[in-house]
């Protein structure tokens, strides 16, 4: 509603009341008479009816809120009579409101009018109702604000409506969804896995979903009111009605019968295992339960077949344990036989070769020295022993060799070396017997070839088959050597034109004992390991060895080893003044013989007989290389390698370890330098000596005399 703004009347009659004053005071428009006429008396009785009987509360103030005018429906709304009011403040302003009563004089005092706004009126009782508001300034006949006009409707009604409609429209919500949850939950019912029975107190089922009919074999009509023993076995029946009542005296969800074995029964009688699950809860006031049941048939089944497996396992497991206990017997006793052999192997290689060592090295001293006082005979009868002691130490080193590769102690030394002259060292030891023979004699071996692999097994490999080769050829003859790259490996054959290997024993020769025939001197010889221990030093290589025969046109032997290629030459270093040879050696025999062959080399040496004397002698003369018996009296030669490692005098000279104790990995892994097993060749030594003074890097200058 929209209330124009107001002017003053003037000269209004005297025995007017109160609110006809008013009336007239609003009323009058500034071109009537300024004396009353019918026409104002009848005006004022129009407005004065519309004030009496407008529903609204009208309340007319003047500009500090004091009332003028308070007509019945005000009276009405807020319990006040016009008396009590007009000519007070309005009473009817909360005090948390008074600040927002304060702005609104304020702003209609300004002039301004306001079209209706919802807020909180206090009635005489005290209590709070919702009003609507319309405001309008009041003006007198020169145009100035001088109040303001108030028109309240109550709104408690239409609020309460309103809240009423709310609260209705939230209850059909409520009850809309309450009903999709009845749906919802029925559809989960009817499409759970397990069966789903709801029992009253008095065992009789009130619900049950589809699953429920699929398991039992019943109808849903059938099953509904029915007691729930009728899907519980006869010999059960009889105490399930103590065991619900007790479950209703506590009711809690809890697995039914645990650590039972439950059974329930068809429509046709028969019987299932399941597995239930009660859930109690309160409807309307009467205490039910539902009843989850689940078919566990298979479950069982897997069940006994896992026990039949456990068992079995069980019993498998005792057979396991009682085997492994055999195993563990045999164990130790393979280890306890390889303990020994172990043992005879290093006390064959000491007792054997010691002699050995000395009859090789004096008649090969011998012979250089007194080639010129034997006559033919004694030099024939030394050619024997040279030849028989050699022969026996090859018989020896076989079986040693053998052994050692089948117990897996047979260490390999890698290293890079150049191929030709190596083969160039092996040919050179085979050829004077190939002369001898009058054979013809071939090598032809690819330049820059570099070999990884150990000089030293490789050497013997090809000395086995060159000899072997030469043995089993006739005289006049011809034999060779050829060694190519070929798919990053160098692949040697020897060849030879001599009596030919059946086709029958071309895999049975590299067998252990194996001998295919005699030799061409119709005898015969070796012990038949040569070629077993050359195919097993190949394969742990990672090459592999071959044969091409044909009976009486002779043999090829293949085989190949990996391949690097060339980086340099070697470089080789020679010194202007004799290098310095400390020989750490108690046995007589070996020690002069060790000498003999160092001081004709060119060797400065010096011998002593312990431990004790080899770290003291070492200090003083820092020698260039120290050659180290490993049995020695009083201090072992481990002890004194272990000393000479740590001084800081001696660390840094080469310790060549020479024995008939064979353990080369844990003597290189100690700091050995290289090590030899006795009885050692002159060249060999020679050769392992010169390569560790060339790695020394000593100058003359440097050494003390």
């Amino acid at each position: 509603m929209w209330l124009p703004a107001c002017t003053l009347a003037k000269n209004v009659p005297e025995n007017w009341d109160n609110k006809n004053l008013f009336l007239a005071w609003i009323s009058t428009p500034s071109h009537m008479s300024q004396t009353p006429d019918a026409n104002l008396a009848e005006t004022l009785q129009r407005l004065h009816a519309i004030v009496e009987a407008s529903p609204l509360a009208i309340i007319a103030l003047d500009g500090d809120g004091t009332v003028r005018m308070w007509n019945p429906s005000a009276e009405r709304i807020f319990g006040w009579a016009e008396a009590e009011v007009v000519g007070r403040r309005n009473p009817t302003i909360p005090p948390e409101l008074e600040q927002e009563y304060r702005s609104l004089i304020a702003s209609r005092m300004q002039g301004l009018s306001q079209s209706g706004f919802e807020t909180t009126r206090a009635r005489k009782d005290g209590s709070l109702i919702d009003v609507r508001v319309w405001t309008a300034p009041l003006r007198d006949a020169g145009g100035a604000v001088t109040g303001m006009m108030t028109m309240l409707v109550d709104n408690t009604q239409s609020k309460h409506a309103e809240r009423e409609k709310l609260q209705l429209r939230a209850s059909e919500q409520a009850a809309r969804a309450e009903a999709d949850v009845e749906k919802r939950y029925r559809r989960l019912l009817e499409a759970a896995p397990d069966a789903i029975l709801e029992v009253d107190r008095q065992g009789r089922i009130v619900l049950v979903n589809m699953q429920a009919e699929r398991l039992f074999g019943y109808t849903r009509a059938e099953l509904l009111g029915k007691p729930i023993e009728t899907l519980i076995p006869g010999r059960f029946r009889g105490r399930h009605p103590a065991h619900r009542d007790t479950f209703f005296e506590h009711p809690v969800m809890r697995p039914m019968g645990t650590g039972l074995e439950l059974y329930a029964r068809r429509a046709d009688g028969s019987e299932f295992a399941v597995d239930v699950t009660l859930s109690p809860y309160d409807s309307e006031g009467a205490g039910r339960v539902i009843c989850v049941v689940r078919d566990v048939t298979e479950r069982k089944l897997a069940e006994e077949q896992i026990q039949m497996l456990n068992q079995h396992l069980e019993q498998r497991t005792a057979e396991l344990v009682a085997t492994n206990k055999e195993l563990e017997l045999r164990n130790r006793e393979v280890e306890r036989v390889n303990r020994l052999k172990d043992e005879f192997l290093a006390s064959m290689s000491h007792e054997l070769r010691t002699p050995l060592n000395s009859i090789i090295g004096f008649s090969d001293l011998l012979a250089e020295q007194g080639a010129a006082n034997f006559n033919p005979k004694q030099k024939r009868f030394l050619g024997h022993i040279q030849q028989g002691s050699r022969h026996l130490l090859e018989l020896i080193n076989d079986i040693l060799d053998l052994s050692k590769i089948e117990a897996g102690h047979l260490e390999l030394k890698y290293e890079d070396f150049d191929l030709a002259p190596a083969v160039a060292e092996v040919v050179a030891t085979v050829r004077p017997i190939a002369t001898a023979k009058y054979m013809q004699f071939d090598s032809a071996v690819a330049e820059g070839l570099v070999l990884y692999a150990d000089r030293l097994r490789f050497k013997q490999v090809l000395y086995n088959l060159l000899s072997n080769a030469i043995k089993f050829t006739a005289s006049g003859g011809q034999v060779s050597i050829e060694g190519a790259a070929v798919d990053g490996f160098i692949r040697f054959c020897v060849a030879d034109t001599g009596i030919g290997i059946p086709a029958g024993e071309q895999q049975a020769i590299f067998e252990s004992f194996h001998q295919v025939g005699t030799t061409t001197k119709g005898v015969r010889e070796g012990t038949g390991l040569g070629l077993a221990i050359t195919k097993r030093l190949i394969e742990q290589h990672g090459g592999s060895i071959w044969v091409e025969s044909e009976l009486g046109k002779g043999s090829r032997f293949f085989f190949t080893l990996p391949v690097r290629l060339s980086e340099g030459e070697a470089v080789s270093t020679r010194e202007d003044e004799a290098p310095l040879v400390l020989v750490v050696e108690d046995e007589g025999a070996a020690q002069e013989l060790m000498v003999s062959h160092l001081e004709e080399a060119g060797y400065r040496v010096m011998t002593v007989g312990s431990g004790a004397e080899a770290v003291q002698t070492a200090i003083n003369l820092r020698p260039d290389v120290i050659t180290l018996d490993l049995l020695l009296p009083g201090k072992s030669g481990w002890q004194t390698l272990d000393e000479l490692k740590k001084s800081p005098v001696t660390s840094a000279i080469p310790v060549i370890i020479v024995s008939v104790v064979e353990e080369r990995k844990k003597g290189l892994s100690v700091g050995a330098a290289d090590y030899l097993v006795k009885p050692v060749s002159k060249e060999r030594l020679l050769a392992t000596i010169g390569r560790a003074t060339a790695a020394s890097g000593r100058r003359a200058s440097e050494r003390r005399p």
